[in-house]
């Protein structure tokens, strides 16, 4: 039986269409399963949190392109959302909307590292990765000094 081969690109995009899909495909299901309830969650309860005025690019630029890079339903977000008065200090607490801006921005950026850490896995699968460096006889092969 012939191994799949894995396109890392590929696998990138799906990661960044749905955190965690790209780890699904790239074989790595408990990963991919960590990362999408994760992400996801966080993303969700941002906008959530926000009653949907966490994806904003007019009133928050640089925290709408870190929320891109947790999915393209940013987009769909930034699209449909009502243009008119967010209702801050009336019907939404500005600490709410603020957290939730902050909550979906931070998920975009967790997307990010997952992503970074799907190519690494993929460049170099023996190397010792971050959650690795207490395994040391991970670090002593990868430097390859001989296990005593």
């Amino acid at each position: 039986m012939t191994q799949r081969r894995i396109h890392i690109w590929f696998a990138l995009f799906l990661g960044w269409m749905l955190p965690g899909l790209g780890h699904f495909y790239a074989r790595r299901p408990v990963h991919g399963a960590f990362y999408m309830v994760t992400i996801c969650g966080l993303y969700a309860a941002g906008v959530a949190l926000a009653r949907g005025t966490a994806v904003n690019w007019d009133a928050h630029g640089t925290y709408f392109l870190l929320q891109m890079l947790a999915s393209p339903i940013t987009l769909s977000f930034e699209v449909l959302r009502d243009r008119g008065d967010m209702g801050l200090g009336d019907s939404l607490r500005i600490l709410d909307h603020q957290s939730g801006v902050v909550y979906a921005a931070t998920a975009g950026v967790l997307n990010l590292i997952t992503l970074c850490e799907l190519h690494r896995r993929h460049e170099s699968p023996d190397a010792p990765g971050p959650g690795d460096t207490l395994r040391a006889e991970l670090v002593v092969r990868s430097k390859g000094v001989p296990k005593t």
